[in-house]
């Protein structure tokens, strides 16, 4: 077989300008350091035991070139390396909502099939995970999540105390939105909190995950520290507005409910 390991350009843009996206220095470097190896070397590269060194994007661009060439036994292998990888951070991720253990089960599957579908999928689509892996990662993981507690919502609501029981006194009780971070919440609370934020567009949405669940800043003066604006790519101002339009939208779902 034919050694096509090259760096290939990205076509994908970003929505708020219209720019191509573009690669990480360090996820650059790596590439073009694999392209210099022979087949046998890179996969060994690529596949050694604990070999943490080689970022995400990096295994991910790698895994789509194999694909696109033929090497399937090489793509499924940088997948399971990936599956490895990620397991934790799943784990993780689950645990903050407190999901039952079948439904935490079932999301684990559902996003691992996602996950592999998208990076096996040669269009340019896929080209985002080769720039933001843990964002869309955590995209795929959160859009499970809602499913799963729209399902929970919908078996709560027939238990639900009487209405009114839950309304907030003047001046008192923080929103839902508020208290996402809350690890107090009961499962009724996260179901509610669920279905107020199915309301919410996708940004809105990532954009109250990664300041509100994740902590992260809305944007920072420092271009080394991750914040909610440099994971999705626009503005600390963008940011801040998906969040006012987020407080509206879950403000105006609490008062007609």
């Amino acid at each position: 077989m034919k050694d096509t390991f090259t760096l290939r350009p990205l076509t994908r843009t970003r929505k708020d300008n219209g720019q191509l996206y573009v690669r990480e220095k360090e996820v650059e470097v790596q590439l073009k350091s694999l392209a210099t190896l022979s087949e046998k070397q890179r996969r060994r590269a690529l596949l050694a035991e604990g070999n943490d060194k080689l970022r995400e994007e990096t295994l991910v661009y790698a895994l789509r070139e194999c694909a696109q060439s033929g090497d399937t036994e090489t793509a499924w292998a940088i997948a399971e390396r990936l599956t490895e990888r990620v397991s934790g951070h799943i784990a993780r991720q689950l645990s903050k909502w407190r999901l039952p253990p079948d439904d935490a089960d079932d999301c684990t599957r559902d996003l691992f099939a996602a996950l592999f579908e998208a990076l096996f999928d040669r269009s340019s689509a896929g080209e985002f995970w080769e720039v933001r892996f843990w964002v869309c990662l955590d995209r795929r993981l959160w859009n499970l999540i809602e499913k799963r507690q729209a399902t929970l919502d919908a078996q709560l609501r027939e238990a639900e105390a009487p209405e009114g029981s839950h309304e907030s006194s003047e001046g008192g009780q923080e929103s839902l939105l508020s208290r996402m971070h809350d690890r107090s919440l009961g499962p009724e609370e996260r179901a509610m909190l669920s279905a107020a934020l199915s309301h919410l567009s996708e940004n809105e949405r990532l954009a109250v995950y990664l300041t509100k669940v994740e902590g992260l800043p809305e944007e920072s003066d420092d271009p080394a520290r991750a914040t909610a604006a440099s994971v999705l790519g626009v503005t600390g101002r963008s940011v801040r507005n998906y969040l006012k339009r987020a407080e509206e939208k879950i403000q105006k779902w609490e008062q007609a409910r």
